[in-house]
């Protein structure tokens, strides 16, 4: 406690009142003391709590929050452990304390979603949004209020008429404790930023929830999920050859096909390179990701329809973590297919025959302890894309490996079991073909291979990796990251998105080797 903080200066108010024979008044000022103390160390404590909660540290937040005597907090928390009861309990005394608290509104709103008293929810959540400085809801909040009026279109009236009576309700609570005070009426803002949003699009999320879920890909998916990506995505539909995109246009969204089929192609100058096919589940568009111009026609076949995001709907924020995991699975799906389409350039079972020969047969891995402080390491994953808690992440669970100069780190087809980043030296990957070894790229530090292990565990290395010159890796196996994501998804959001780019990377960059040996290839 400082020396100028409201308590001690309370306690040096009760010393002089002491001094003073004011036994009574220093009495009254030491007590306020503790309570300001108290109410300080409530603060903190609840503060503490939103920290660890918002990194996804439940368990560990629990006696913060508890010290923090914050109702919404625990609520929260309470929820997690669905005691809708006592939460309940909780936020309704609370609102009865404080009804101009927009935290208590919204929380009491989302817990009436869980509870499926829609229209409870709407009313409390469209509180909370005329409770708020700016007076609108926040992105979870529309995210809820969206949802709930699709799942009970009956019990909700037209926005105007919902958010008059929110704002009836508030009025009268505000007459009944403070008469004379007149309530500020912000609802034509907060109608306006509904309506905008496109009340029509609003009436098509309960059907395109219901789509999502019919598909097998996503059979399982936490039902909130569906909704934020029904509301959040734009419907399209195309007819029986009709294009989606074209090679060479601005990649500005990414598309799950919902119904039909997408065919992928590239025109060569000596004919079409087939580029896959994407099925119901399916992601199209993945250069969105990067951003990079399309690197293929995108056509229908047969009628199609497809739900269409922008970039920033597959981001690291914790409610969009299963779409992040969704993305990448079907990302490495597509890579595969891709890498699949290469065995059309050689003669059946060549690939096989030839064993991958070792520039340096002597050469081997050494694995070491002492070579780079955790510091180090983090530093050299500073352009890998990743932020400064997740570079310390990586770098404490990554195994450090030094491989001299012509040794083999893997080869293709071996079982993939981490993803590896350069820390210092040079790596080149590469393939053995019928003309021997076609190097695909010598990477530098800083830079990523192997990351089919995460993205593919199934899968078998699709190409061999040497080292170029003496390398240190940072070796990240697949059970540690699989041990990281089950127990901490939303924490594991930024490397998740970044293996969702990497593989769209390696998409784009397959894609384009295709066509290129498609012209070398010749006609036929």
């Amino acid at each position: 406690m400082t020396e100028n903080s409201p308590a001690s200066r309370a306690r040096a108010a009760a010393r002089n009142c002491e001094a003073a024979g004011l036994a009574a008044e220093a009495d009254i000022l030491y007590r306020l003391a503790e309570t300001i103390e108290n109410q300080d160390r409530a603060s903190a404590a609840a503060s503490f709590a939103r920290v660890l909660m918002a990194c996804g540290r439940v368990d560990q937040a629990r006696p913060f929050a508890l010290d923090g005597n914050d109702p919404v907090l625990t609520a929260r928390l309470l929820l997690e452990g669905y005691d809708f009861a006592e939460a309940r309990r909780l936020l309704d005394e609370a609102r009865q304390r404080d009804p101009f608290d927009p935290r208590v509104a919204s929380a009491r709103g989302r817990l009436a979603f869980l509870e499926r008293k829609f229209g409870e929810a709407v009313w409390d959540l469209l509180e909370a949004a005329l409770l708020r400085p700016d007076g609108l809801p926040d992105a979870t909040d529309r995210r809820f209020l969206r949802a709930a009026r699709a799942l009970a279109p009956g019990e909700i009236p037209a926005w105007k008429d919902a958010v008059s009576v929110a704002r009836d309700r508030l009025e009268q609570e505000a007459r009944r404790r403070y008469p004379g005070v007149d309530w500020p009426d912000r609802s034509a803002e907060l109608l306006r930023a509904l309506i905008r949003r496109g009340s029509s699009a609003s009436e098509g999320v309960l059907e395109r929830a219901r789509r999502l879920a019919e598909l097998p890909a996503l059979q399982g998916m936490d039902e909130l999920a569906l909704f934020s990506a029904a509301a959040a995505g734009e419907l399209r539909r195309l007819a029986n050859g009709s294009s989606l995109y074209r090679t060479g246009d601005r990649a500005g969204e990414l598309s799950v096909v919902i119904q039909g089929a997408v065919v992928l192609s590239r025109t060569t100058a000596v004919g079409e390179q087939p580029l896959g096919e994407a099925q119901p589940g399916d992601v199209v568009g993945e250069e969105a990701l990067l951003p990079s111009p399309r690197v293929s026609d995108a056509r229908a076949r047969g009628a199609v329809t497809l739900l269409g995001f922008a970039p920033d709907f597959f981001s690291p924020e914790p409610d969009h973590a299963v779409w992040l995991r969704y993305l990448r699975t079907r990302l490495a799906r597509r890579l595969s297919g891709l890498n699949g389409l290469f065995r059309q350039f050689w003669p059946e079972g060549e690939a096989k025959r030839r064993p991958t020969i070792d520039p340096n047969p002597n050469a081997q891995a050494s694995s070491t302890r002492d070579s780079m402080s955790l510091e180090e390491k983090s530093r050299s994953l500073t352009t890998v894309g990743l932020s400064e808690s997740d570079r310390f992440l990586f770098a404490a669970f990554a195994e450090e490996r030094l491989y001299p100069a012509g040794a083999v780190i893997f080869r293709e087809g071996d079982a993939g079991d981490a993803i590896s980043v350069i820390a210092r030296g040079r790596v080149r990957i590469s393939r053995q073909i019928s003309g021997g070894e076609e190097a695909f790229a010598i990477l530098s530090a800083g830079e990523i291979f192997g990351e089919m292990a995460l993205l593919d565990p199934g899968a078998g290395r699709s190409a061999d990796a040497v080292a170029h010159e003496d390398a240190t890796v940072l070796e990240l196996s697949r059970q540690r990251f699989e041990a990281l994501e089950s127990a901490d998804p939303e924490g594991c959001g930024e490397l998740s998105l970044l293996l969702c780019r990497l593989a769209a990377r390696r998409a784009v960059e397959t894609a384009e080797r295709l066509a290129s040996w498609r012209v070398l290839a010749g006609p036929g």
